[in-house]
């Protein structure tokens, strides 16, 4: 466990290839909608799932699968598309259902990864899970060429189902959804500190607010990672010379 993990070091996936395809696989890099998901032609377990050519050689932190049907997965990595033994072989992870929105993702550190290729693999011993499980599903991946971390003293999370309420002539109100998915929204707010710690909200300011973002709480929990945006700029207030006070900045999920 550790401080938040950020990141808006987004690697290009390349060349994307499904091993059978309902449901396009470039949609595992349509982050702004979760919902535009790829969907395989099978349930096929012990075979790869997606591969990507990053076109060279690609130094990777980290990756991302968010919103999948399946509860175990492998990273696997290799200089060409002549595969074999992978040259990185990632050990068989677990997939666990996030509390808050319900979603099965999972946020899997990698150490060593420097390969042009990258393959999503299913084990043999993956189960299907989530609501839909006749065949493989992915929603988003998202592949980390670095991370920062950022420390925070009050994190506030929730879930929230969007709706309408639609006002009635007789004074009552009917509520509409706008949608199935619950969207986790998450609130970090930054007390008073010396300012030579700083730096590192400066630095998570620089993050495009208009781009998605990678947040993981980092709280040995790894399906508590979350691709959204940031609404706010960071601003700390100088109170007197070497001490600050910093803002609440929040946070929204991407569905």
């Amino acid at each position: 466990m550790g401080d938040p993990i950020v990141s808006a070091d987004f690697v290009d996936l390349g060349t994307i290839t499904s091993r059978s395809e309902d449901y396009a696989d470039d949609n595992v890099e349509n982050y702004w909608h979760l919902k535009r998901r790829f969907r395989a032609s099978d349930f096929t377990k012990n075979d790869w799932l997606l591969k990507f050519d990053f076109g060279a050689a690609k130094s990777v932190v980290a990756v991302v699968l968010y919103d999948v049907n399946f509860d175990e997965v492998q990273i696997q990595g290799h200089g060409s598309d002549a595969w074999g033994a992978p040259s990185y072989d990632g050990d068989v992870v677990e997939i666990s259902q996030n509390s808050l929105t319900g979603r099965y993702q999972v946020f899997i550190p990698l150490t060593g990864f420097n390969y042009q290729w990258m393959r999503i693999f299913i084990p043999n011993s993956a189960s299907a899970v989530s609501d839909y499980t006749t065949k493989l599903e992915v929603g988003a991946v998202v592949v980390l060429d670095s991370y920062a971390t950022i420390e925070k003293y009050e994190y506030i999370r929730k879930a929230v189902k969007m709706y309408e309420d639609k006002p009635l002539p007789h004074g009552g109100f009917e509520r509409v959804s706008l949608g199935d998915e619950l969207r986790w929204e998450g609130t970090i707010e930054i007390p008073r500190r010396a300012e030579s710690d700083e730096g590192q909200y400066w630095t998570f300011n620089l993050f495009d607010i208009s781009t998605p973002m990678i947040f993981y709480e980092n709280r040995g929990d790894t399906q508590n990672v979350y691709l959204c945006l940031r609404d706010d700029a960071y601003e700390g207030t100088l109170e007197h010379h070497g001490v600050i006070v910093g803002n609440t900045i929040r946070m929204k999920e991407l569905i």
